[in-house]
């Protein structure tokens, strides 16, 4: 990072609570931090002119997107279609309220909410206002931001056209044109959002920051703290008060993180079991079912010669559910134990469990698709199996386990256990 004109006031790194003195960049650079590596910021051209810009086509899109048609399959000479609406109410229909509900929130209600927050804060800031309202519509968009899985539902999309592709005639919708240009103007929004510029914006009256201590190498030692919400530093004072800039109540630490974190990867441990030995899905072909487990799809596409899609399926559906609980096991035992080793690898460890987190709902959406889709009477017909719920109850575990867990608390323990050493020495 090419970094100049350096201030007084400090930054604290969210993952690793590492003291630092500001920067200010230009441009696209962008600043990491040199403990664990974390981007503390990155900066965007015309920030709020491309967000607004693009979060106003996402939503443009939306309507078409999700409502008409995405595919339609003709199996002698009887055809069907579905759309991201159709296949949740297909969920619901059959009384998979789960599936349904959780179809609903991250393919349809939290991207729309997603693109409406975007929309919403970047022309306010545009026409020059600023009120609380609007850094709380923004604080809520950081934390839905990785709710909204259109993205991989696009996937789902392209597994089920390969899955199909020899049974059915594949015919695309409209719905599917239109449903790929809201993938990617939401992703493009999203990458768009300079947060440092939008918060600074958001916050125009705000309190001087605290000034840089000497001899302090984290916040903690300093007497300063992180709000989650929009990461303004603050004084120690602040515990327990609402933040000042976006509202969120400002904790030192994520409060019972440890406990609850091992609540939450016990239960993806129990729910992993029947998700992966119970049939997932379930095909009547002339009335007569069958019904396969996720490894039996995976074996599918592989047999069938479509191996980057058996590969996509085995590490979105298997490997990395068990990578994510394995991991964030690793982890709780590092805080347990007070291991000093590794601590930059496991941080970059628990980013990118955080990141693959919502791919593992690859499969879901695949089903609910296949299940608006293949409607054919006696002559074919597939609905959801009862490892399906299990599924959804492992990925939903996996991510709010990420949530809730607070990386500093690795760093915290280690720097407890050097001092502790060097006390009995």
């Amino acid at each position: 990072m090419d970094a100049s004109h350096p201030d007084h006031s400090p930054v604290l790194c969210p993952a690793c609570d590492l003291l630092l003195r500001s920067v200010r960049i230009t441009g696209r650079q962008a600043c990491h931090c040199p403990r664990c590596g974390r981007r503390l910021h990155r900066g965007e051209t015309d920030s709020i002119e491309k967000t607004l810009a693009l979060a106003l086509t996402g939503l443009l899109l939306f309507p078409a997107a999700t409502m008409m048609p995405l595919l339609g399959f003709d199996v002698l000479g009887l055809k069907s279609s579905a759309s991201l609406v159709t296949s949740i109410t297909r969920l619901l229909e059959l009384k998979q309220y789960g599936m349904g509900i959780v179809v609903l929130l991250v393919g349809f209600a939290f991207p729309l909410l997603v693109l409406t927050l975007l929309f919403v804060v970047s022309i306010g800031l545009r026409m020059g206002r600023s009120s609380p309202w609007m850094a709380r519509c923004f604080r809520l968009y950081h934390h839905l931001a990785e709710w909204a899985m259109t993205d991989v539902y696009l996937i789902g999309i392209l597994v089920t056209i390969i899955k199909m592709s020899h049974m059915a005639a594949i015919e695309y919708g409209i719905g599917f044109f239109c449903f790929t240009g809201l993938v990617l103007t939401t992703i493009a929004a999203q990458s768009t959002v300079d947060h440092h510029l939008f918060w600074s914006r958001l916050d125009p009256d705000p309190e001087p920051a605290p000034a840089l201590p000497s001899g302090a190498a984290t916040g903690r030692e300093a007497g300063l703290c992180l709000c989650s919400g929009c990461e303004k530093v603050l004084p120690m004072s602040a515990l327990q008060l609402p933040c000042p800039r976006c509202g969120e109540r400002v904790e030192l630490r994520r409060p019972a993180s440890v406990s609850r974190t091992w609540a939450l990867v016990v239960t993806a441990i129990i729910l992993t079991l029947p998700a992966n030995l119970l049939p997932i899905m379930e095909v009547e072909y002339f009335g007569l079912p069958d019904r396969s487990t996720i490894m039996d799809g995976i074996v599918y596409f592989f047999q069938e010669g479509s191996y980057g899609i058996g590969a996509i399926i085995l590490t979105a559906s298997i490997l990395v559910p068990l990578f994510k609980i394995f991991g964030l096991i690793m982890i709780l035992l590092s805080i347990h134990f007070r291991w000093r080793n590794w601590l930059r690898h496991k941080t970059l460890m628990f980013r990118f469990i955080e990141f693959i987190g919502r791919w593992s709902m690859l499969d879901i959406f695949v089903i609910a698709l296949l299940t608006a889709l293949v409607r054919f009477g006696l002559l074919s017909t597939i609905n959801p199996a009862p490892a399906a719920l299990y599924f959804t109850g492992v990925v939903l575990s996996t991510m709010f386990a990420a949530i809730v867990f607070d990386p500093r608390l690795l760093w915290d323990a280690a720097s407890d256990s050097t001092e502790n050493a060097h006390a009995t020495a």
